[in-house]
């Protein structure tokens, strides 16, 4: 039975730089996360403490923790109930550009 492949196809095999396994280039990379994270434009931004996540780099810029003295605006959060505020910085590897998401979570709720 003889393969339709070239005589070079042995060639065309890489080793993944972050996993170190064996991929035919055929199939497009290797599919590890890590080689997802070496391939980016960004890549640095993983020893600034930045995670990879779906074509985006994400860190958490900060974090407190409140008593809220009257009711927010949305209704989720009402006066004595404590939470946190989480504030990450989400970097998209494309283009550069950069936002912020600010997320409050209620911790205990307050005495009714």
């Amino acid at each position: 039975m003889a393969w339709n492949v070239p005589d070079d196809w042995g060639c065309y095999y890489r080793k993944c730089g972050y996993c170190g396994s064996r991929y035919h280039l055929s199939e497009g990379g290797c599919e590890c996360s890590g080689a997802e994270i070496e391939e980016s434009q960004r890549n640095y931004l993983e020893h600034s403490g930045y995670e990879w996540d779906d074509g985006e780099w994400v860190k958490v810029i900060s974090y407190s923790t409140h008593v809220c003295r009257r009711d927010h605006i949305d209704g989720k959060i009402k006066k004595g109930d404590k939470y946190r505020v989480t504030v990450r910085r989400y970097i998209n590897d494309e283009s550069g550009s950069s936002r912020l998401c600010k997320q409050k979570r209620i911790i205990t709720k307050g005495k009714k």
